[in-house]
């Protein structure tokens, strides 16, 4: 867990009683915004004493920060595992592997949606947009790198490209209802990505 000064914080109690509290904090933040939300709401609705939410949190930012995240740990976990296993069954397409990894983070996020959604929200800490762009940055970077783009003109407006399509891909998914309504979304995202897959144009990694 980060605090607003980038801190990590360690958690003592049982991981349940962690999620608790950040999936009551999501709910209440998702229904009256993070200005609106009070640490007494946080109480009241995981079941967990102030005290030790302070404790382990330091606070309503910090209790928003932590979802925030726990949840990019839990997508790059997911990402790196789900890479790793399609690369242990002899996937070595740089995009086939950029598809595994976007297919794995928009999952994540579907099943986590009650959290991606607050993050997503504009009712947030002050400073969290940095940080949230920040830390996207950061994972897009590791997974852009799958594909081996370099820094030419052309390569770095084609990371942009594809970056964006999958951030627009993460707000579809969050609507979604259904997993049926999932399964489509996904497919047609991770098909419309590999229409730009670096190799059509002759750049990333080169292929034998």
């Amino acid at each position: 867990m980060t605090d607003t000064k980038g801190r990590t914080r360690g958690w003592t109690s049982s991981p349940e009683t962690k999620d608790r509290v950040l999936d009551a904090a999501a709910e209440i933040f998702g229904e009256r915004g993070f200005t609106a939300a009070t640490m007494a709401d946080i109480v009241d609705k995981s079941g967990v004493s102030v005290g030790s939410i302070y404790h382990h949190f330091g606070g309503k930012a910090e209790v928003f920060l932590a979802i925030w995240s726990d949840l990019v740990e839990q997508i790059d976990g997911r990402v790196r595992e789900a890479v790793e296993s399609a690369r242990a069954d002899g996937v070595d397409n740089p995009m086939q592997l950029y598809g595994v990894s976007t297919r794995a983070y928009l999952e994540l996020l579907w099943e986590n949606q009650s959290r991606a959604r607050v993050a997503a929200m504009g009712d947030t800490p002050p400073g969290f947009d940095a940080i949230r762009r920040g830390q996207a940055r950061r994972g897009g970077d590791h997974d852009i790198a799958l594909l081996g783009l370099g820094s030419s003109r052309r390569e770095k407006l084609l990371r942009d490209f594809l970056l964006a399509m999958r951030a627009e891909s993460a707000r579809v998914v969050l609507k979604c209802r259904t997993r049926a309504e999932l399964n489509e979304a996904i497919d047609t995202a991770v098909e419309y990505l590999e229409c730009l897959d670096p190799a059509k144009f002759g750049l990333g990694v080169r292929r034998a």
